[in-house]
C-alpha cells in the first residue's frame, strides 16, 4: 500500500490547522497584546523654585474701575481675566480711591462704562495731565471729556457697525475683518476727533485711538465690543502702547486635537469620497486622509490629541466585547500610530450622546437623547473605559470632550468620580451656553475637585478670516493655540462645505503653516502635557521692574524656559542670545519681542534710538 498520499493529505492539514491559528490569534489581537504599545511618555517641565535675584526698578500698576453699568461689569471683567492670563498685576479700585493715584509713566486707571457723571473728571484729568495714563475700555459720550480724550464733537450713537480695519500692526497674526464680518458688531459714538493717534477702525470709523494730554496720554476704544473673550488679546495689546516698555507673559503651548478620533469606521462607500477616490470609507481614512495628517503634523510641527467614541448607536446595550470589536481597526490602526507620534489619546465617550439627562440643557434641535439616569452614565464611561485599556493597557485616559461641547451637570459628577486621579475636561472657549454649550475658562473645576477645565479656542478646516482672528488673539492674550477638527466633516456635505478632501487638505495645512510661521515659539504638545504646562504657568510668580534704561525679571515657580512679549514704544531692545536667554523680533512690527527666559532673572536694556 502506498503511504506517500496521506502523509502529504496530513501534512496538508496540518498546515491548514496551523495557518487557521495563526489567523485566530492576529484577529483575537494577540500580536498587539504580546507586544504593547510603549507606554506615552509624560514630559517634564523645569521651574526655579526661589528667586536668585530681586528685580530692581518701577513696577507696573494697573487700576480697574468698574460702575454699575452692564458695559462696564461685562468688559472690566473680560479685562480681569486678559490680565490675569497674561500674569500682568492689577488691582479693582472704588471711586474714591482715584484721588490717591500717583501719577506715573507706569501707573494707568481703566474706566468703563456710560455713567460718566459718577467719575470725578478734574481729579482724572488733573492725573493723566500730570503723566498719569488713562484707559477708556468702552465707548461713552460726554462732550465734558472731550479735550481730555481726544474728542473734537460727540454726535449720537451708531449701532451696528460691523468689522475691524488695523491702522497699526498690533500683533501677528491679527487681519482685516470686512464690514461684512460678524465678529464684532459694534455699538460706537459718532465723533470727530483732534489731535489723535487712530490705531483701529470699522467702516471708516475710529475705534480705537491714542491722545496726548500734558504729560499722560488717554487711550480710547470707541465700541461696546470689549465684552467678548475674543476681544482680550485686543485688550492686552493696546494696553501696551501706553508705556514706554511693557511685559506680557506667555504660556507658549500649541494643541492639536481630533474629536471622534479613533472611533468605528464604516466599510462602505461614501459620495463626498467617491468625487476623488475610488476608496470606501474605511480605506480613505486608513490610506489618505491619515497618511495626510501625519505629513502636515511633522512639517508643521504639531502633536495630536485623539478622542475615542466606542459606538455611534444611541443606546449603550453593546457588551463590552462587542464595544471592542467595533473599535478593533480603528485603535489598532490610528489609536496606536497617534501614540506612536507621541500623541495621547483621550476620552470621547462611549456613543456621541452628552452626558445629559432629561431636565438639563441641550439644544433639542441636534437631535441628541438623553439618558436615562445617572447608573446609565456610569456604565457606559466604564464600558468604554475598558475597551481603552483593552488595546493600550499602559496608557491611561486624562483628558475628555464632551459629545457636541455638551455637557450637564450629572455627567460632570459622574467623571469627576470615575476618574479620581484628575480628569482635564476640554470644551470650548467661546460659543453659547443657553443651549447646552460647556463653556469655559482656564481654571479648576470650582464644584468637582478632579475636574480641570481647558477649553478649546479655535476648530474646522476651513480657515476664515474670523477664525484666524480668533486664534491670533488667543496668543496674543497669553499665547495659546487649542485647534480641533473632526475627521468625519470630509463626509459630510455641510460640514465639508461641499469642498471635498483635496480641498480641506490644503485648508488646514495652510492654517497649521500660519501658525507656525507667525509663533515659531509656540510649544507643540499633548492635551496633558498643555494642561501640566498651564498649571505650572498658572502657579509661577514673575516680578517685572522697569527703568528708562532696563528692563529686570525675575520669578519663583517659574517655567524655565519662560516665554514673553515685550513691546518697547521708547527705544529699542538688541536681538541675539545672552547669558539669561534670547530676544527675537516678533512678526513686522517694529516695537515687539519675543524674549525666552532661561533663567529666573534677566536685565534686559533698553537702548537708545528708533527701532
Amino acid at each position: 500500500m502506498n503511504k506517500k498520499p496521506y502523509g502529504y493529505l496530513i501534512g496538508l492539514f496540518a498546515v491548514l490547522f496551523v495557518t487557521m491559528g495563526i489567523v485566530q490569534l492576529f484577529r483575537l489581537d494577540y500580536p498587539h497584546r504580546l507586544i504593547p504599545s510603549e507606554e506615552t511618555k509624560v514630559r517634564s517641565f523645569e521651574t526655579a523654585n526661589t528667586k536668585t535675584t530681586e528685580a530692581k526698578g518701577e513696577a507696573l500698576r494697573v487700576y480697574l474701575l468698574q460702575n454699575d453699568s452692564d458695559l462696564s461689569k461685562g468688559a472690566i471683567e473680560n479685562f480681569s481675566y486678559a490680565l490675569k492670563y497674561a500674569k500682568i498685576d492689577h488691582q479693582r479700585i472704588r471711586t474714591s480711591d482715584i484721588k490717591t493715584l500717583q501719577p506715573s509713566d507706569r501707573t494707568v486707571l481703566v474706566l468703563s462704562g456710560e455713567h460718566t457723571k459718577e467719575w470725578p473728571y478734574e481729579t482724572i484729568r488733573k492725573f493723566v495731565q500730570q503723566g498719569g495714563r488713562l484707559y477708556i475700555a468702552g465707548r461713552f459720550i460726554d462732550p465734558k471729556w472731550g479735550d481730555l480724550v481726544g474728542v473734537k464733537r460727540f454726535g449720537d450713537f451708531k449701532e451696528d457697525v460691523n468689522g475691524m480695519t488695523f491702522k497699526k500692526d498690533l500683533f501677528p497674526g491679527y487681519i482685516d475683518l470686512p464690514k461684512t464680518s460678524n465678529l464684532f458688531v459694534h455699538s460706537i459714538a459718532d465723533v470727530t476727533l483732534k489731535d489723535a493717534d487712530v490705531k483701529i477702525e470699522a467702516d471708516g470709523n475710529p475705534i480705537l485711538w491714542t491722545h496726548e494730554y500734558g504729560k499722560g496720554e488717554v487711550l480710547f476704544w470707541n465700541t461696546s465690543s470689549l465684552l467678548e473673550k475674543n476681544s482680550r488679546g485686543l485688550l492686552v495689546q493696546s494696553l501696551s502702547l501706553l508705556f514706554p516698555t511693557f511685559v506680557s507673559q506667555q504660556v507658549a503651548v500649541k494643541l492639536a486635537h481630533f474629536d471622534d478620533f479613533p472611533a468605528p469606521v464604516p466599510d462602505a462607500s461614501n459620495p463626498a469620497i467617491q468625487k476623488n477616490y475610488d476608496l470606501t470609507v474605511k480605506d480613505f481614512f486608513a490610506e489618505v486622509w491619515w497618511k495626510d495628517m501625519q505629513r502636515i503634523a511633522k512639517e508643521q510641527d504639531l502633536i495630536y490629541s485623539g478622542f475615542i467614541i466606542g459606538s455611534y448607536k444611541n443606546a449603550i446595550y453593546d457588551t463590552e466585547k462587542q464595544l471592542i470589536e467595533n473599535i478593533r481597526f480603528p485603535m489598532l490602526n490610528f489609536g496606536r500610530g497617534l501614540l506612536k507620534m507621541g500623541g495621547e489619546l483621550g476620552l470621547h465617550g462611549y456613543n456621541h450622546q452628552p452626558l445629559v439627562l432629561n431636565g438639563e440643557t441641550m439644544d433639542p434641535s441636534l437631535g441628541y437623547i438623553t439618558w436615562v439616569n445617572r447608573k446609565q452614565m456610569v456604565k457606559g464611561i466604564e464600558k468604554v473605559k475598558a475597551a481603552h485599556q483593552y488595546f493600550f493597557p499602559k496608557e491611561q485616559l486624562r483628558s475628555y470632550v464632551p459629545p457636541s461641547n455638551i455637557i450637564g451637570p450629572t455627567g460632570l459628577s459622574v467623571l469627576n468620580e470615575a476618574f479620581p486621579d484628575g480628569l482635564i475636561i476640554a470644551s470650548l472657549y467661546i460659543g453659547d451656553p443657553s443651549k447646552g454649550s460647556y463653556i469655559q475658562e482656564f481654571e479648576p473645576d470650582s464644584t468637582y475637585k478632579n475636574l480641570y477645565n481647558f477649553p478649546r479656542i479655535t476648530s474646522g478646516y476651513n480657515e476664515s478670516p474670523e477664525d484666524m482672528f480668533v486664534l491670533a488673539d488667543a496668543v496674543a492674550n497669553f499665547g495659546l493655540v487649542s485647534h480641533f477638527i473632526h475627521p468625519d466633516d470630509v463626509l459630510d456635505e455641510r460640514r465639508s462645505k461641499g469642498q471635498g478632501w483635496p480641498k480641506m487638505e490644503r485648508s488646514i495645512e495652510k492654517m497649521f503653516k500660519t501658525i507656525h510661521t507667525d509663533y515659531p515659539y509656540l510649544e507643540s504638545m499633548t492635551q496633558y502635557d498643555g494642561y501640566k504646562k498651564m498649571k505650572l504657568y498658572q502657579e509661577s510668580k514673575i516680578d517685572v521692574r522697569y527703568s528708562k534704561t532696563a528692563i529686570e525679571i525675575s520669578g519663583s515657580q517659574m517655567l524655565l524656559p519662560s516665554k514673553m512679549v515685550v513691546r518697547v514704544n521708547e527705544g529699542k531692545l538688541e536681538t541675539g542670545s545672552f547669558a539669561y536667554g534670547q530676544v527675537r523680533k516678533l512678526g513686522d512690527a517694529d516695537d515687539l519681542y519675543e524674549v525666552e527666559l532661561k533663567k529666573n532673572f534677566a536685565r534686559i536694556p533698553v537702548l537708545e534710538g528708533s527701532q
